[in-house]
């Protein structure tokens, strides 16, 4: 069966379950109305594997329809009708042979199927409905619908008479009615047998299936095994790469340390050195400024240039600084300055000899010597 087949109120037809009318598709499921079972749910893969499409206005859609009671009464009361459902059933044209299988369950054989076609055949070849050809085949040529539910003409039918003709049509139906449900064990007992060989079949695809994954899985396994053995190895390697890195970088640390030392040790050789040499400088200075004196030396402005320039290198020495320029201008502040005259704080002055602090004391720069200044003229007017 195809999925284009399985439309909503198209009947199909199961072996077991019979006929049924499709009612819906829900998901991956089709809702289907049995006669005995109204809204029974099936998958879409089991109806399309299961199922044949049953095409409108066939035998088997009129059985599903009229009920298997009402169709066997077709036999002698619309046999037209009958003739023309089952070729729809056909595809719509068909010989005597194939007509005779499919209506062999509904014509008993107390009717007798030679006997009844060849009373029906020459109103098929008389009836509008049928065109049968030289090579016997009758085509079906109008809906079936249209083709009337009445019994042949009494002098074409040899259909032997009987005081109870009621009597004689409703013992062939329910003969018919055993041998449809014969028919139905049979096809059940058959599709049973096919049940189970699929069964079997998938079992045996089930286990072939496994094995094969399992011998995959173990493949994979052994794969995945040599990845991880050869992956730790070149993990190992790196590591033992980055290690002896580590290490060089160590010992070049070590290295840049010692020079780090050695050129502090230099730095503070040198600033001992250069404090030694200030110190021999400020001697001389002082050396030089007494050997004038004893001379009787008569510049004493030289003279107190060189004192000068010697104290100024022992204040270096001591690690002091100078603050403040000569002729510079300020605003006067006695904790900086100092003046013989009588200045106010924040008066204009101009300094004439630098101040001297220490810094990096805890309470501040200490002042060793405050700078010496003289008021400004021009800034006190």
């Amino acid at each position: 069966m195809e999925l284009s087949e399985l439309k909503p109120n198209a009947l199909i037809e199961h072996p077991e379950l019979g006929i049924g009318r499709v009612a819906g598709r829900e998901a991956d499921q089709v809702v289907v109305a049995f006669r005995s079972k109204p809204d029974q749910r099936l998958s879409i893969s089991t109806v399309l594997r299961s199922f044949a499409a049953l095409p409108e206005g066939g035998l088997a859609a009129f059985c599903y329809e009229e009920g298997l009671e009402e169709v066997s009464s077709w036999v002698m009361n619309g046999p037209l009708r009958l003739v023309g459902a089952t070729l729809a059933d056909l595809g719509g044209s068909g010989k005597s042979g194939p007509l005779k299988n499919r209506l062999k369950a509904i014509v008993s054989p107390e009717v007798g199927w030679d006997g009844w076609w060849d009373n029906v055949r020459p109103a098929v070849i008389d009836s509008s409905h049928f065109e049968v050809a030289k090579s016997n085949l009758v085509k079906l040529l109008s809906p079936v619908v249209y083709i009337p539910i009445e019994p042949l003409p009494r002098n074409e039918s040899k259909v032997a008479e009987s005081d109870s003709p009621s009597k004689t049509q409703r013992a062939p139906a329910r003969r018919l009615s055993e041998e449809l449900r014969s028919l139905r064990e049979s096809h059940a007992a058959e599709l049973k047998h096919q049940r189970d060989s699929h069964a079997t079949d998938l079992e045996q695809q089930r286990k072939s299936h496994t094995a094969e994954l399992k011998l995959q899985r173990e493949n994979h396994g052994t794969e995945l095994k040599l990845q991880r053995e050869s992956h730790a190895a070149d993990l190992e390697q790196q590591r033992k790469e980055h290690a002896a890195d580590f290490k060089q970088w160590q010992r070049e640390e070590e290295r840049l340390n010692k020079q780090l030392q050695t050129l502090r040790a230099e730095i503070a050789a040198n600033r001992e050195e250069s404090r030694l040499e200030i110190r021999r400088d400020m001697l001389d200075a002082m050396a030089a400024t007494l050997k004038a004196l004893r001379q009787g030396q008569s510049d004493p402005a030289g003279l107190l240039r060189d004192t000068e320039a010697g104290l100024k290198l022992a204040l270096q020495a001591g690690e002091a600084q100078f603050y403040g320029e000569v002729w510079q201008l300020v605003e006067y502040d006695p904790d900086l300055h100092e003046s013989p005259e009588s200045l106010s704080r924040g008066e204009s002055v101009t300094i004439i000899h630098p101040g001297v602090f220490i810094p990096g004391t805890k309470t501040g720069n200490y002042i060793l010597l405050k700078a010496q200044v003289q008021s400004h003229p021009e800034g006190n007017r």
